[in-house]
């Protein structure tokens, strides 16, 4: 049975807001609750992939370019409803960890931020390997491929090797990373000011880098 851990119940401030530290939490699940969290959501753009092979590349491809709203305007539209789905998906694990595994999540804000940068990123790298690709089976596969490889390289299935460039990777090298790094930093466990500012700021640089390509990939694409 997994060791629990029993504290007094007290206020943990953090770089905002306040975490509130539970009179029991468990490290075992607090830390696979993490990992299974962030790995949901890296994948969370895959719902986002039959509406664009359907509505852009298939049957209502015609129909809706005669609607009166531009093409990116609908497409910025779907990616903002799967976003917000999934970032719901991820709270209600959030959630269902807290009360119910006893899994610690730090500072609360810095969690939600977390869960929303990662699931618009996972939007927007799916989008881009879609329009790379333009098949659906093939770009799950990729997104599977891709988002476990991070947890391998992070060090998450089986220790890796102990030098620079793998400990660059465990902590900053992909948005699984940055991801763990933000939210382990914003809590009681490994507590850093600069290493929640480079997670969350690393998040941001990769959503931007992205939504630049799938806008430039989007305008050739879908026309």
């Amino acid at each position: 049975m997994a060791p629990s851990f029993h504290l007094p119940m007290e206020f943990y401030v953090a770089i905002v807001g306040i975490s509130i530290l539970p009179k029991t939490y468990n490290m075992l699940t607090t830390h696979l609750s993490i990992h299974m969290m962030i790995l949901f959501q890296l994948n969370g753009g895959l719902m986002l992939l039959d509406f664009l092979n359907h509505d852009f590349l298939q049957a209502m491809k015609w129909r809706l370019r005669s609607s009166p709203f531009p093409t990116h305007t609908l497409v910025f539209a779907a990616v903002g409803a799967s976003t917000v789905f999934s970032f719901l998906q991820g709270l209600l694990i959030v959630a269902i960890t807290a009360l119910f595994l006893e899994a610690y999540w730090g500072n609360l804000l810095v969690t939600c931020l977390v869960i929303l940068m990662v699931s618009l990123t996972s939007q927007l790298l799916l989008m881009t390997i879609f329009f790379f690709v333009r098949s659906i089976s093939i770009t799950e596969t990729l997104s599977w491929a891709i988002s476990l490889s991070m947890m391998v390289v992070g060090g998450v299935l089986f220790p890796m090797p102990q030098n620079a460039f793998f400990t660059f990777m465990e902590r900053y090298g992909t948005p699984y990373a940055l991801a763990r790094t933000a939210i382990i930093a914003a809590g009681i466990f490994e507590p850093s000011t600069v290493n929640l500012w480079l997670g969350l700021g690393g998040l941001a640089a990769s959503i931007v880098v992205l939504g630049a390509v799938v806008v430039v990939l989007g305008r050739r694409k879908l026309v």
